[in-house]
Parts: C-alpha cells; sequence; structure tokens
C-alpha cells in the first residue's frame, strides 16, 4: 500500500513520538501518554482521507486495547527499575514496542479507510484489536 506524504508524515510522527514518550525512564508512565498521541494519529488519518471521528471515541477504544498491551511492556517498564543499564534497556524495548504498534495501527487504520466507501463503517475496535494480535504473535 502506498502512503500519501501525508498520511506518511502523520503516521511516522506519530511513531516518534511515541518513541520518545516510551523511551522515558520513569517506569510505567509512558502507557497513558501514549493514548493521545496514537488518538491524535488516527484523527489526522481520518482527516487526511476526507472523513471526520470524535477523538474522545477514538481514545475510549484505544484506552480499551490499552489493558492488553501492558503484558507487552511490562518487560522494559520493569527493567527500569535497574538504574543506568536497566533504565537504558527498558526505555529502549518500550521505545521499540511503541514504534512498532503505533505504525502498524497507521497502517491498518489507512487501509481500512481505503477500503471502504463509508469511514463510519469502520470498526475502530476490530482494527486495533486485530493490530494488536498480530504484533503480539511476533
Amino acid at each position: 500500500m502506498e502512503l500519501t506524504s501525508t498520511e506518511h508524515t502523520i503516521i511516522h510522527t506519530a511513531a516518534a513520538a511515541a518513541a520518545a514518550t516510551a523511551a522515558s525512564p520513569i517506569p510505567f508512565s509512558d502507557a497513558a501518554l501514549l493514548i493521545p498521541i496514537q488518538a491524535t494519529m488516527i484523527t489526522g488519518l481520518y482527516k487526511a482521507n476526507g472523513a471526520n471521528i470524535s477523538q474522545g471515541f477514538v481514545k475510549g477504544v484505544l484506552k480499551a486495547t490499552m489493558i492488553s498491551t501492558f503484558g507487552k511492556s511490562l518487560a522494559g517498564n520493569l527493567l527500569k527499575f535497574i538504574p543506568v543499564v536497566g533504565t537504558l534497556a527498558g526505555g529502549t524495548i518500550n521505545a521499540g514496542v511503541a514504534v512498532g504498534f503505533t505504525e502498524a495501527l497507521g497502517f491498518a487504520v489507512v487501509g481500512e479507510l481505503r477500503g471502504t466507501d463509508n469511514a463510519d463503517l469502520i470498526d475502530l475496535a476490530n482494527v486495533t484489536k486485530d493490530v494488536l494480535e498480530g504484533f503480539t504473535k511476533k
């Protein structure tokens, strides 16, 4: 799938912001901060494709899936409790997870938006769930 330059910018800007947020040396500080980043990305992708979606709705869907992603970042957050080496390793792990999931989510949303004539019919919860399931299998 070929992204437009706007879609490319939206997804990769969100992924970079997610990486910076997830690399925080404070254990468990990133989870709540990733939701607004990913919600902004999704609403931006909708707008770039001529559709609208409520950012509040998107945040609700992402919060519901955040519980499921908790285990994926648990190791990185626990490592952050170890001074210096653990903080660096934990931040690196979490940044990688945040970038991968944010980009996968962005690509999936664009794919769904392009696959329909009515963006209101896209079940964002299922798109997010499918990305999460595919992401955790790796």
